[in-house]
Protein backbone atom coordinates (compact mmCIF):
# COMPACT_ATOMS: atom_id res chain seq x y z
CA UNK A 1 0.00 0.00 0.00
CA UNK A 2 1.28 3.41 -1.25
CA UNK A 3 2.42 5.60 1.83
CA UNK A 4 0.71 9.05 2.04
CA UNK A 5 1.50 11.78 4.77
CA UNK A 6 0.65 15.40 5.26
CA UNK A 7 2.84 18.57 6.00
CA UNK A 8 2.95 20.37 8.53
CA UNK A 9 0.39 23.21 7.44
CA UNK A 10 -2.29 20.78 6.71
CA UNK A 11 -1.66 18.97 10.16
CA UNK A 12 -2.11 22.47 11.54
CA UNK A 13 -5.60 23.16 9.76
CA UNK A 14 -6.84 19.65 10.42
CA UNK A 15 -6.24 20.31 14.47
CA UNK A 16 -7.66 23.55 14.06
CA UNK A 17 -10.60 22.59 12.24
CA UNK A 18 -10.95 19.40 14.22
CA UNK A 19 -11.04 21.63 17.54
CA UNK A 20 -14.03 23.84 16.26
CA UNK A 21 -15.48 21.40 14.76
CA UNK A 22 -17.98 21.73 16.66
CA UNK A 23 -17.50 24.62 19.12
CA UNK A 24 -18.56 27.17 16.13
CA UNK A 25 -22.10 25.30 16.08
CA UNK A 26 -22.93 24.81 19.40
CA UNK A 27 -20.82 27.63 20.67
CA UNK A 28 -18.52 27.86 23.59
CA UNK A 29 -19.48 26.38 27.36
CA UNK A 30 -21.54 28.66 28.91
CA UNK A 31 -21.30 27.32 32.49
CA UNK A 32 -19.69 30.08 33.72
CA UNK A 33 -21.76 32.89 31.59
CA UNK A 34 -20.33 36.25 30.82
CA UNK A 35 -17.03 34.88 32.46
CA UNK A 36 -16.62 32.38 29.38
CA UNK A 37 -14.09 34.41 27.84
CA UNK A 38 -11.82 33.93 31.32
CA UNK A 39 -12.69 30.20 31.04
CA UNK A 40 -11.02 29.97 27.50
CA UNK A 41 -7.98 31.55 28.47
CA UNK A 42 -7.68 28.95 31.63
CA UNK A 43 -8.63 25.83 29.07
CA UNK A 44 -5.77 27.10 26.94
CA UNK A 45 -3.31 27.12 29.93
CA UNK A 46 -4.58 24.04 31.18
CA UNK A 47 -4.17 21.88 27.57
CA UNK A 48 -0.30 23.19 26.33
CA UNK A 49 1.14 21.41 28.67
CA UNK A 50 -0.90 18.01 27.39
CA UNK A 51 -0.14 18.76 24.25
CA UNK A 52 3.15 18.70 24.77
CA UNK A 53 3.17 15.34 25.74
CA UNK A 54 0.92 14.11 22.94
CA UNK A 55 3.73 15.87 20.91
CA UNK A 56 6.54 14.46 22.94
CA UNK A 57 5.09 11.01 22.19
CA UNK A 58 5.02 11.57 18.41
CA UNK A 59 8.71 12.81 18.94
CA UNK A 60 10.03 9.55 20.52
CA UNK A 61 8.18 7.57 17.90
CA UNK A 62 8.81 9.55 14.71
CA UNK A 63 6.36 8.14 11.98
CA UNK A 64 4.81 5.57 14.40
CA UNK A 65 0.88 6.15 15.31
CA UNK A 66 -0.14 5.64 19.14
CA UNK A 67 -1.35 1.98 18.40
CA UNK A 68 2.10 1.17 17.08
CA UNK A 69 3.74 2.54 20.58
CA UNK A 70 1.60 0.71 23.06
CA UNK A 71 2.54 -2.68 21.29
CA UNK A 72 6.10 -1.40 21.13
CA UNK A 73 5.96 -0.13 25.35
CA UNK A 74 3.63 -2.73 26.89
CA UNK A 75 3.68 -6.01 24.46
CA UNK A 76 1.02 -7.28 22.67
CA UNK A 77 -1.64 -8.40 25.50
CA UNK A 78 -1.43 -4.85 27.18
CA UNK A 79 -1.31 -2.86 23.74
CA UNK A 80 -4.14 -3.86 22.38
CA UNK A 81 -5.76 -3.41 25.73
CA UNK A 82 -4.76 0.63 25.24
CA UNK A 83 -5.47 -0.22 21.60
CA UNK A 84 -8.96 -0.78 22.07
CA UNK A 85 -9.50 1.51 24.61
CA UNK A 86 -8.36 4.41 22.49
CA UNK A 87 -10.56 2.66 19.35
CA UNK A 88 -13.65 2.40 22.11
CA UNK A 89 -13.11 6.79 22.01
CA UNK A 90 -12.92 7.00 18.22
CA UNK A 91 -15.71 5.69 17.88
CA UNK A 92 -18.10 7.24 20.56
CA UNK A 93 -16.43 10.57 19.79
CA UNK A 94 -17.42 10.01 16.16
CA UNK A 95 -21.30 8.94 17.36
CA UNK A 96 -20.86 11.89 19.54
CA UNK A 97 -20.13 14.63 16.90
CA UNK A 98 -22.47 13.12 13.87
CA UNK A 99 -25.59 13.08 16.72
CA UNK A 100 -24.79 16.58 17.36
CA UNK A 101 -24.89 17.67 13.51
CA UNK A 102 -27.95 15.89 13.10
CA UNK A 103 -29.46 17.50 15.60
CA UNK A 104 -28.84 20.79 14.63
CA UNK A 105 -29.50 20.44 11.28
CA UNK A 106 -32.88 19.23 12.32
CA UNK A 107 -33.40 21.73 14.56
CA UNK A 108 -32.18 24.40 12.35
CA UNK A 109 -33.00 23.55 8.93
CA UNK A 110 -34.64 20.70 8.12
CA UNK A 111 -37.29 19.43 10.97
CA UNK A 112 -39.13 17.39 8.36
CA UNK A 113 -36.52 15.33 7.68
CA UNK A 114 -35.66 11.76 10.05
CA UNK A 115 -32.57 12.22 12.12
CA UNK A 116 -31.44 8.65 10.71
CA UNK A 117 -31.18 10.19 7.06
CA UNK A 118 -29.30 12.95 8.11
CA UNK A 119 -26.87 10.98 10.15
CA UNK A 120 -26.06 8.68 7.06
CA UNK A 121 -25.86 11.22 4.46
CA UNK A 122 -23.11 12.62 6.89
CA UNK A 123 -21.47 9.43 7.25
CA UNK A 124 -21.47 8.99 3.58
CA UNK A 125 -19.46 11.94 3.31
CA UNK A 126 -17.06 11.37 6.38
CA UNK A 127 -16.64 7.73 4.82
CA UNK A 128 -15.31 8.72 1.23
CA UNK A 129 -12.69 11.44 2.93
CA UNK A 130 -11.81 8.39 5.47
CA UNK A 131 -11.35 5.66 2.23
CA UNK A 132 -9.35 8.45 0.07
CA UNK A 133 -5.71 9.15 1.14
CA UNK A 134 -4.25 11.45 4.03
CA UNK A 135 -3.19 13.90 1.46
CA UNK A 136 -6.73 14.69 0.02
CA UNK A 137 -7.89 15.14 3.80
CA UNK A 138 -5.22 17.84 4.91
CA UNK A 139 -5.58 19.75 1.40
CA UNK A 140 -9.58 19.79 2.30
CA UNK A 141 -8.68 20.75 5.80
CA UNK A 142 -6.72 23.97 4.83
CA UNK A 143 -9.33 25.13 2.12
CA UNK A 144 -12.18 24.56 4.72
CA UNK A 145 -10.24 26.18 7.95
CA UNK A 146 -9.22 29.26 5.34
CA UNK A 147 -13.21 29.65 4.84
CA UNK A 148 -14.21 29.22 8.36
CA UNK A 149 -11.63 31.73 9.44
CA UNK A 150 -12.90 34.19 6.27
CA UNK A 151 -16.87 33.48 7.77
CA UNK A 152 -15.53 33.92 11.60
CA UNK A 153 -13.94 37.49 10.80
CA UNK A 154 -16.97 38.45 8.17
CA UNK A 155 -19.77 37.34 10.77
CA UNK A 156 -17.63 39.71 13.58
CA UNK A 157 -17.34 42.80 11.47
CA UNK A 158 -20.99 42.60 10.31
CA UNK A 159 -22.11 42.53 13.63
CA UNK A 160 -20.35 45.35 15.31
CA UNK A 161 -23.24 47.65 15.04
CA UNK A 162 -25.19 45.81 17.58
CA UNK A 163 -22.96 44.97 19.89
CA UNK A 164 -23.28 45.85 23.53
CA UNK A 165 -19.91 45.79 25.35
CA UNK A 166 -21.42 46.06 29.05
CA UNK A 167 -22.63 42.34 28.40
CA UNK A 168 -19.06 41.22 29.92
CA UNK A 169 -20.15 43.00 33.24
CA UNK A 170 -19.69 42.17 35.86
CA UNK A 171 -17.34 40.41 36.03
CA UNK A 172 -16.57 37.27 38.09
CA UNK A 173 -20.01 38.02 39.90
CA UNK A 174 -20.57 34.45 40.66
CA UNK A 175 -17.00 33.46 41.97
CA UNK A 176 -13.71 31.61 40.85
CA UNK A 177 -16.67 27.96 40.62
CA UNK A 178 -18.21 28.57 37.51
CA UNK A 179 -15.47 29.60 35.77
CA UNK A 180 -12.92 26.63 36.55
CA UNK A 181 -16.03 24.16 36.10
CA UNK A 182 -15.98 25.53 32.17
CA UNK A 183 -12.49 25.87 31.62
CA UNK A 184 -12.41 21.89 32.95
CA UNK A 185 -15.21 21.58 30.28
CA UNK A 186 -13.67 23.30 27.36
CA UNK A 187 -9.89 22.00 28.32
CA UNK A 188 -12.00 18.30 27.45
CA UNK A 189 -14.25 19.34 24.60
CA UNK A 190 -12.87 20.34 22.37
CA UNK A 191 -9.26 20.69 23.13
CA UNK A 192 -7.74 17.48 24.84
CA UNK A 193 -9.46 15.42 21.74
CA UNK A 194 -6.76 15.80 20.40
CA UNK A 195 -5.78 12.96 21.89
CA UNK A 196 -6.89 10.93 18.63
CA UNK A 197 -4.24 13.11 16.06
CA UNK A 198 -1.36 10.19 17.63
CA UNK A 199 -3.62 7.77 15.52
CA UNK A 200 -2.92 9.29 12.35
CA UNK A 201 1.58 9.39 13.41
CA UNK A 202 2.12 7.60 10.76
CA UNK A 203 0.71 9.49 8.07
CA UNK A 204 3.15 12.42 9.73
CA UNK A 205 5.75 13.79 7.37
CA UNK A 206 8.78 14.56 9.64
CA UNK A 207 10.04 18.07 8.70
CA UNK A 208 11.67 20.57 10.17
CA UNK A 209 8.86 21.39 11.85
CA UNK A 210 8.82 19.65 15.57
CA UNK A 211 5.34 18.42 16.70
CA UNK A 212 5.54 20.85 19.47
CA UNK A 213 5.43 23.89 16.97
CA UNK A 214 2.54 22.06 14.90
CA UNK A 215 0.28 21.67 18.15
CA UNK A 216 0.71 24.87 19.44
CA UNK A 217 0.23 27.02 16.71
CA UNK A 218 -3.18 25.12 16.09
CA UNK A 219 -4.06 25.29 19.46
CA UNK A 220 -3.44 28.83 20.16
CA UNK A 221 -5.21 29.76 16.24
CA UNK A 222 -8.61 27.84 17.35
CA UNK A 223 -8.40 29.47 21.06
CA UNK A 224 -8.25 32.65 19.29
CA UNK A 225 -11.09 31.66 16.87
CA UNK A 226 -12.61 30.24 19.88
CA UNK A 227 -12.66 33.75 21.93
CA UNK A 228 -13.55 35.58 18.89
CA UNK A 229 -17.43 33.91 18.95
CA UNK A 230 -17.86 33.69 22.20
CA UNK A 231 -17.27 37.05 22.50
CA UNK A 232 -19.18 37.86 19.29
CA UNK A 233 -21.77 35.68 20.73
CA UNK A 234 -21.87 37.41 24.36
CA UNK A 235 -21.95 41.11 23.12
CA UNK A 236 -24.42 40.44 20.36
CA UNK A 237 -27.05 38.15 22.70
CA UNK A 238 -26.18 38.75 26.40
CA UNK A 239 -25.08 36.12 28.84
CA UNK A 240 -28.93 34.93 29.48
CA UNK A 241 -29.62 34.29 25.68
CA UNK A 242 -26.02 32.79 24.85
CA UNK A 243 -27.38 30.28 28.14
CA UNK A 244 -30.82 29.61 26.95
CA UNK A 245 -30.01 28.86 23.24
CA UNK A 246 -28.67 25.31 22.10
CA UNK A 247 -26.90 27.06 19.05
CA UNK A 248 -26.09 30.64 19.99
CA UNK A 249 -24.25 30.73 17.22
CA UNK A 250 -26.70 30.08 14.53
CA UNK A 251 -28.81 32.80 16.67
CA UNK A 252 -26.64 35.79 16.45
CA UNK A 253 -25.53 35.35 12.71
CA UNK A 254 -29.69 35.64 12.47
CA UNK A 255 -29.65 39.15 12.93
CA UNK A 256 -26.81 39.83 10.55
CA UNK A 257 -28.60 42.67 8.10
CA UNK A 258 -26.32 44.95 6.11
CA UNK A 259 -29.00 47.61 4.51
CA UNK A 260 -32.28 45.84 2.54
CA UNK A 261 -29.51 43.98 0.35
CA UNK A 262 -27.87 41.09 3.11
CA UNK A 263 -29.71 39.33 5.22
CA UNK A 264 -30.73 35.81 6.38
CA UNK A 265 -26.81 34.71 5.66
CA UNK A 266 -27.13 32.35 8.52
CA UNK A 267 -28.06 29.32 6.26
CA UNK A 268 -24.57 29.72 4.24
CA UNK A 269 -22.99 29.76 7.26
CA UNK A 270 -24.41 27.02 8.90
CA UNK A 271 -23.02 24.73 5.38
CA UNK A 272 -19.29 26.23 6.17
CA UNK A 273 -19.69 24.74 9.78
CA UNK A 274 -21.53 21.65 8.98
CA UNK A 275 -17.82 21.26 6.80
CA UNK A 276 -15.92 21.35 9.84
CA UNK A 277 -18.07 18.88 12.05
CA UNK A 278 -17.85 16.76 8.24
CA UNK A 279 -13.37 16.96 8.85
CA UNK A 280 -14.04 16.52 12.76
CA UNK A 281 -16.24 13.00 11.81
CA UNK A 282 -13.75 12.01 9.26
CA UNK A 283 -10.33 12.16 11.45
CA UNK A 284 -12.36 10.26 13.96
CA UNK A 285 -13.41 7.76 11.63
CA UNK A 286 -9.41 6.98 10.51
CA UNK A 287 -8.43 7.14 13.79
CA UNK A 288 -11.19 4.00 14.87
CA UNK A 289 -10.55 2.56 11.54
CA UNK A 290 -6.70 2.06 12.03
CA UNK A 291 -7.54 1.01 15.80
CA UNK A 292 -9.91 -2.05 14.41
CA UNK A 293 -7.14 -2.57 12.09
CA UNK A 294 -4.79 -2.53 14.59
CA UNK A 295 -6.63 -4.91 16.57
CA UNK A 296 -7.59 -7.71 14.27
CA UNK A 297 -4.40 -7.23 12.13
CA UNK A 298 -5.63 -5.83 8.99
CA UNK A 299 -2.92 -4.19 7.07
CA UNK A 300 -5.03 -1.94 5.47
CA UNK A 301 -7.81 0.36 7.81
CA UNK A 302 -9.41 1.65 4.59
CA UNK A 303 -10.93 -1.43 4.16
CA UNK A 304 -12.23 -1.32 7.69
CA UNK A 305 -14.01 2.46 7.18
CA UNK A 306 -17.27 0.76 6.11
CA UNK A 307 -17.77 -0.95 9.02
CA UNK A 308 -16.72 1.34 11.30
CA UNK A 309 -19.11 3.86 10.15
CA UNK A 310 -21.76 1.18 10.56
CA UNK A 311 -20.51 0.94 13.98
CA UNK A 312 -20.96 4.69 14.63
CA UNK A 313 -24.40 4.87 13.05
CA UNK A 314 -25.43 1.65 15.40
CA UNK A 315 -23.97 3.72 18.50
CA UNK A 316 -25.18 7.52 17.53
CA UNK A 317 -28.84 6.45 16.83
CA UNK A 318 -29.09 4.97 20.24
CA UNK A 319 -27.05 7.96 22.01
CA UNK A 320 -29.74 10.37 23.48
CA UNK A 321 -33.69 10.23 23.64
CA UNK A 322 -33.63 13.59 22.72
CA UNK A 323 -31.48 17.12 21.99
CA UNK A 324 -32.16 18.04 26.04
CA UNK A 325 -30.20 14.59 26.86
CA UNK A 326 -27.76 15.33 24.66
CA UNK A 327 -26.48 18.52 26.04
CA UNK A 328 -26.94 17.28 29.80
CA UNK A 329 -24.23 14.95 28.60
CA UNK A 330 -21.73 17.87 28.44
CA UNK A 331 -21.56 17.82 32.43
CA UNK A 332 -20.20 14.46 32.67
CA UNK A 333 -18.12 14.31 29.09
CA UNK A 334 -15.05 15.69 30.71
CA UNK A 335 -15.08 13.38 33.37
CA UNK A 336 -15.78 10.25 31.44
CA UNK A 337 -12.75 11.24 28.56
CA UNK A 338 -10.25 11.98 31.18
CA UNK A 339 -8.55 8.46 31.11
CA UNK A 340 -8.59 8.67 27.35
CA UNK A 341 -7.33 12.10 26.96
CA UNK A 342 -4.77 12.55 30.16
CA UNK A 343 -4.16 9.37 31.85
CA UNK A 344 -3.63 6.94 29.01
CA UNK A 345 -1.01 9.50 27.18
CA UNK A 346 0.50 9.99 30.32
CA UNK A 347 1.16 6.69 30.76
CA UNK A 348 2.59 6.05 27.50
CA UNK A 349 4.79 9.25 27.80
CA UNK A 350 6.27 8.04 31.23
CA UNK A 351 6.86 4.71 29.87
CA UNK A 352 8.36 5.83 26.78
CA UNK A 353 10.81 8.19 28.65
CA UNK A 354 12.15 5.09 30.20
CA UNK A 355 12.07 3.25 27.21
CA UNK A 356 14.28 5.55 25.06
CA UNK A 357 16.59 6.65 28.49
CA UNK A 358 17.12 2.51 28.94
CA UNK A 359 17.52 2.09 24.71
CA UNK A 360 20.58 5.03 25.16
CA UNK A 361 22.26 3.50 28.33
CA UNK A 362 22.62 -0.53 26.08
CA UNK A 363 24.80 0.80 23.16
CA UNK A 364 26.55 2.64 25.42
CA UNK A 365 27.75 -0.06 27.81
CA UNK A 366 27.95 -1.76 24.78
CA UNK A 367 30.96 0.42 23.42
CA UNK A 368 32.37 0.83 27.41
CA UNK A 369 33.00 -2.98 27.13
CA UNK A 370 34.63 -3.13 23.98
Amino acid sequence: MQKYTISSNQQIFLIFMFVLGSSLVFGVNTTAQNDGWISIILATLFILPIVCIYARILKLFPEKSIFDISQILFGKIFGKIIIALITWYAIHLSAVVVRNFSEYIEIIAMPEIPPLVVMICLLLVTMYLAKSNIRTLGEWGIIVGTIVIMIVALTIVLEIKDMKYTNILPIMANGFKPILVSSFQIFSFPFAETILFLALGGSIKQQKDSPYKIFMIAILLSSVIMLGVFLRNLFVLGAPMCKTSYFPSFTASRLIKVGDFLSRIEGSISVNLILAGITKITICLICASKGIAKLFDVENYQNLVLCTSLLVLALCVNLYKNVMQMFDFIKYYPYYTFIFQVIIPITIWLVAEYHNKKNKKIPAQTNSEN
